[in-house]
């Protein structure tokens, strides 16, 4: 006897191993990709060029940097491209900077609680430092 409602043809994949004939049965919704499975172009992640911290593209506009205040990214959108890379590898998480030997290890242990990339790739741009600079 079948139960109803167990499979489900349209919404679910049946995978034959041909040499086999077996059947491995897997639910259509687990065949997906996740935006967090190694795809962030959906989160628009960044980090910052300066302090390597890492936040939506939304967050800066929004807040700016928590570390880089003087580059002064909140409300302005080509600034904060300018100021933040999508360019980046690796990342750690800091929860008590003063306290972490990973983060006095990465130059981060006067910087906020946050995720960090390991390496950024970019620069500044000069009309951006010679305002940093004086």
């Amino acid at each position: 006897m079948e139960k109803e409602g167990i499979f489900d043809a349209e919404a679910d994949d049946i995978d034959q191993d041909a040499k086999n004939s077996k059947f491995d049965f897997v639910p259509h919704d687990s065949t997906r990709k996740s935006k967090v499975d190694g795809d962030r172009s959906g989160l628009k992640l960044r980090a910052c060029i300066s302090c390597r911290l890492i936040l939506t593209e939304t967050q800066f506009y929004e807040n700016g940097c928590g570390n880089c205040g003087f580059l002064q990214m909140d409300g302005d959108r080509r600034r904060t491209l300018d100021c933040t890379s999508a360019n980046f590898s690796g990342l750690i998480a800091i929860m008590e900077p003063q306290k972490s030997w990973s983060a006095r290890y990465n130059n981060l242990s006067d910087v906020i609680p946050g995720c960090y990339a390991i390496s950024v790739t970019g620069v500044l741009p000069e009309f951006i430092r010679d305002e940093i600079d004086g």
